[in-house]
């Protein structure tokens, strides 16, 4: 009997578009691009307006798969990729490429990482702060899992970009409909972050569509199994707007090396999700930072947070009037994270709104476990 086995491979990356690491497994003989189903990285930029550092990563991915494997042009414009930007920190950018191919099952009978991937309909502008956003991107976590061969309830993890039309498209749909909420920045990032949320959380957790006043507002209707960035639609993955998706489980009978752990931040101090993390991946481990024979495993790691609720961590007050408060932020929870995993090269984005508790975040890991 043959099964489905999931590898993965993280490169570092020496500038925007640098797919080096890529080409020297190819040559290596190590990696074959026509087996890569998902990419993620964390990129060179900061994430502000002139940042196109994502865009560039995006583009730059596109064209190894293209230069180096015999996919037609199609196939691989149609691969999510979840690129963050934002490592103005201690953080390293890089790629991690996950790969799929048939296999024997796992020796040992246990769960191997599955993986499935999916781009949701086209976002319309008219569906921003209602239920028709969250649908659409339910829709995609139900084909991500069915990509990975896996049921919506075995769903560990979900990457990606939330994309949303850009504001200009949604001002002008609200003059056609006046009852679209104004469309303030804020409120259509919550909203789109949210919208993903509250996707998980019916599809995967089996939760009812909540109210659409609650989406993205309502700090109680957090996923546990989200890391999803929101922002305007960028160059990226065919036309959009789309919301890309990644999705991780652990499913029985698949082969492979792999598995994925996860655990809540309950807040920015808490580093000790990592050691949950592992534990949840089937590794015993102590607290405290990681043993080396535990960091050897290590894949990939995927965190997000939010800023804390009130400017305020364990009753403690921060100098959030600071005008790089958000920036010191990131820098802080890269260096917190990097320092208890001994490893800079990991994957952090921020404003994870109904992602994780307040104040708080998600955490996953994908480690190896052979």
């Amino acid at each position: 009997m043959t099964a489905q086995a999931v590898d993965a491979f993280r490169v570092p990356m020496g500038g925007l578009r640098d797919v080096s690491g890529l080409v020297e497994l190819v040559a290596e003989g190590r990696l074959n691009p026509d087996h890569i189903v998902a990419v993620t990285g964390k990129t060179g930029g900061w994430g502000d307006t002139y940042d196109t550092s994502r865009v560039d990563a995006d583009h730059a991915v596109r064209r190894f798969l293209l230069d180096h494997g015999t996919r037609p042009a199609p196939v691989v414009e149609a691969l999510p990729m979840a690129f963050s930007a934002g490592v103005g920190t201690i953080m390293t950018p890089h790629l991690v490429v996950y790969t799929r191919t048939a296999a024997e099952p796992a020796a040992d009978g246990l769960p191997r990482l599955a993986i499935g991937s999916a781009a949701s309909t086209t976002i319309l502008p008219e569906w921003i702060g209602r239920a028709a956003h969250v649908n659409a991107n339910a829709d995609a976590v139900r084909a991500a899992a069915d990509d990975a061969g896996m049921a919506p309830a075995d769903i560990e993890f979900v990457i990606g970009k939330s994309y949303y039309p850009p504001l200009e498209d949604i001002a002008a749909a609200r003059s056609a409909d006046e009852a679209l909420p104004e469309p303030d920045p804020q409120g259509v990032f919550g909203f789109s972050s949210g919208s993903i949320a509250q996707a998980v959380r019916i599809v995967v957790d089996g939760a009812p569509l909540p109210d659409e006043a609650a989406i993205g507002t309502d700090p109680a209707l957090f996923s546990d199994k989200v890391a999803v960035s929101s922002n305007v639609w960028e160059d990226v993955g065919g036309a959009g707007p789309r919301t890309h998706l990644v999705a991780l489980g652990n499913r029985r009978g698949a082969g492979g090396r792999l598995r994925v752990g996860r655990a809540v931040i309950a807040d920015l101090l808490d580093i000790g999700a990592v050691t949950r993390a592992v534990r949840d991946a089937g590794l015993a481990v102590g607290d405290g930072p990681l043993p080396p024979e535990v960091r050897s495993r290590i894949i990939a790691t995927y965190v997000k947070y939010q800023e804390p609720v009130d400017g305020r961590i364990r009753g403690r007050r921060l100098v959030t009037d600071d005008p790089v408060y958000v920036k010191n932020l990131k820098t802080v929870v890269a260096s917190a994270f990097s320092a208890m995993l001994q490893d800079n090269m990991i994957w952090i984005s921020a404003g994870g709104v109904q992602q994780g508790p307040p104040g708080g975040g998600t955490l996953a890991i994908v480690l190896d476990v052979s």
